[in-house]
C-alpha cells in the first residue's frame, strides 16, 4: 500500500511539474487541453467575424460588396450556428475535465485518510504485540532483571525484547540465562531515554517493531 501511494504521489508530482513547465513555455501536451485551446481559438474567431460583420453591415462602403445580402445573411447564420456548437462542445469538455480532476482529488484524499501514519502504525503494533515475558524483579545495583517467560520456546538467550509500559516501549534488554520459564536479562542503557535505566516489576516484554 505504501509503495502504491508513494508511486501515485511521484506520478502526480511529475505530471504537475510537466504541466507547469508546459504552461510556462506556452506548450500544451494534453490532448484534452489541446482540443479546449482549439475550440477557444475558434470561438474567438467566430465572435470576431460576427462582430466585424455587424459593425460593417450599415456602412456605405459595404453597399457595393460583391456578396449579396442573402449570401451574407446565410453566412452570418452559419457562423452563429457554428459558434453555438463550439460553445456547447467547449462547455462539455471543460465540465468533463473538471469532473475528472475532482474525482482524482477524492481518490487521493481517501487514500491518504486510509493510510495510517508511521507513528500511529508503530503505536498500534506496540499496543497489540504479544507478551513474551514479564519482569518479576530488578536489581538496580547489579543491573540485572529477573523475568518470567510466558511463551517458553519463543524466548531464547541473546534475544532482544522491548519493555512495554503504558502502551509504549521505554527501553530494551537482552535475554541472558534461561531455566525453564525463568531467566535473567541485561538492560541496554542506550535504549532508555537519557540512558537512565528504569525497569519495574510487572513490565511486559515484547518483540519490538522493526520500525
Amino acid at each position: 500500500m505504501k509503495i502504491i501511494i508513494g508511486s501515485t504521489f511521484a506520478l502526480l508530482i511529475a505530471c504537475l511539474f510537466i504541466s507547469y513547465s508546459s504552461m510556462k513555455q506556452g506548450v500544451i501536451n494534453n490532448p484534452e487541453e489541446l482540443e479546449i485551446a482549439r475550440l477557444e481559438k475558434r470561438q474567438a474567431q467566430l465572435e470576431a467575424a460576427l462582430a466585424k460583420g455587424a459593425a460593417n453591415s450599415p456602412s456605405f462602403e459595404n453597399t457595393f460588396t460583391p456578396q449579396n445580402p442573402l449570401e451574407k445573411a446565410a453566412q452570418t447564420q452559419a457562423d452563429m450556428n457554428e459558434l453555438q456548437r463550439v460553445r456547447e462542445e467547449l462547455k462539455e469538455l471543460k465540465e468533463a475535465r473538471d469532473a475528472i480532476e475532482d474525482k482524482a482529488a477524492e481518490v487521493i484524499e481517501d487514500a491518504l485518510e486510509a493510510t495510517p501514519s508511521p507513528k500511529k502504525g508503530r503505536a498500534n503494533l506496540v499496543k497489540t504485540a504479544l507478551v513474551m515475558a514479564r519482569v518479576t524483579e530488578y536489581d538496580n545495583v547489579n543491573k540485572i532483571a529477573g523475568i518470567e517467560i510466558l511463551r517458553v520456546g519463543n524466548v531464547n538467550t541473546g534475544d532482544v525484547l522491548g519493555i512495554r509500559r503504558n502502551s509504549g516501549i521505554i527501553g530494551r534488554l537482552t535475554i541472558g540465562t534461561i531455566d525453564r520459564n525463568q531467566g535473567i536479562a541485561d538492560p541496554l542503557p542506550a535504549s532508555f531515554m537519557g540512558g537512565n535505566v528504569d525497569i519495574q516489576a510487572g513490565d511486559e516484554l515484547i518483540l519490538p517493531p522493526d520500525f
